[in-house]
């Protein structure tokens, strides 16, 4: 069972970090924090209509594509911004479009934490990004409420949902890879 879990946050030291760590501690896998690799931006070249492979060489086509192709399940988390997810999580949804079609019937995770609202509308983007990847959501996701390091640790909702997200998709790998013997 190979788990990704996914860091849209800028920062190392926050809440998003300590949900999806916490997330790991139970399943195993491992943890990914964008703003460690080199992203170019997509320029809508459209190479990969043709090559099936982006044309940009950087740390996204050379380390987190395959990363992504091999994983079962991916876990997205991010921070709420302007009721989205943050900038680097959002160029990194774009960079996948060159695996259309790879990530079919995987399952995915989604915890956003944010200070007070736009929380729905964040989830709402990465479970676009899923279904477009035809990725399978283990649930409706995980909303964390806090804004300084270490507040979400006070969300008993959020780090009971993150369990609760975990488990499921445990639970999902294991039926498919019943029904797949």
């Amino acid at each position: 069972m190979k788990i990704l879990y996914i860091s849209g946050s800028h920062r190392k030291k926050s809440n998003v970090n300590l949900l999806l760590k916490h997330a790991k501690e139970i399943t195993g896998g491992d943890f990914l924090q964008l703003s460690d690799y080199d992203i170019k931006y997509c320029n809508e070249c459209w190479n990969c209509l043709q090559t099936d492979k982006c044309s940009l060489l950087d740390d996204m086509t050379n380390v987190l594509i395959p990363k992504l192709l091999e994983a079962d399940a991916i876990i997205l988390g991010t921070p709420v911004f302007f009721n989205n997810v943050s900038a680097r999580l959002k160029n990194f949804i774009d960079r996948t479009w060159c695996i259309k079609g790879g990530l079919r019937d995987k399952i995915g995770g989604i915890i956003v934490v944010g200070r007070a609202y736009g929380h729905q509308s964040t989830i709402d983007a990465i479970t676009s990004f899923y279904l477009k990847h035809e990725i399978i959501p283990a649930n409706r996701g995980v909303s964390g409420f806090g804004h300084v390091y270490g507040d979400i640790l006070q969300d008993v909702e959020a780090i009971n949902g993150t369990e609760n997200l975990v488990k499921r998709i445990v639970y999902l790998l294991n039926k498919l890879n019943k029904n797949k013997n």
